[in-house]
């Protein structure tokens, strides 16, 4: 099932915030990975594209006025590392800068999942949040910068083996 994300039923909303540029930076050479949630039997199901970031994402739920950096960001949603992650299935509103932009992105998610640290792994603690509601604008804004860091040859970011 798509998400209203993916269907384009979105709300109109307006830029209110600008962030510091020292709070917002590209990870260097960003390469996207297909995302992928994993089911229960541990395959991966995420069929959007991400490319890990780092930047400052103001976020709201039940009243509660938080921040932290998401490490990761799609189409399809954001991974934001912190200690504290919501409980899954709670309603977020999200504001946030792309690090090449200067529009203020704000979208209406949900946590989707929840993950404690692995330190073994060097896995960090955090909630993968899914977008339901973007404007046009700022979905084609997401997608634009998704797609600058994109590999080249293919949507999906996958290399073909086929030889011409």
């Amino acid at each position: 099932m798509l998400s209203a994300f993916e269907r384009g039923e979105v709300m109109a909303t307006k830029n209110v915030k600008s962030k510091k540029t020292s709070d917002i930076k590209a990870a260097s050479n960003p390469k996207p990975e297909e995302e992928k949630s994993s089911s229960l039997t541990g395959e991966e199901n995420r069929t959007n594209q991400r490319v890990p970031v780092q930047l400052l994402v103001d976020y709201r739920s039940d009243g509660n006025y938080l921040f932290d950096f998401c490490r990761d960001l799609g189409t399809g949603g954001v991974f934001i590392e912190t200690t504290k992650p919501l409980s899954h299935g709670s309603v977020v509103e999200l504001t946030f800068t792309l690090p090449d932009s200067k529009e203020t992105l704000e979208a209406k998610g949900r946590v989707i999942w929840v993950q404690g640290a692995v330190p073994d792994k060097n896995l960090k603690p955090g909630m993968g949040v899914q977008f339901e509601e973007f404007t046009p604008e700022q979905r084609t804004l997401l997608q634009e910068f998704v797609d600058r860091y994109q590999k080249p040859g293919s949507a999906t970011g996958k290399t073909s083996n086929k030889s011409a």
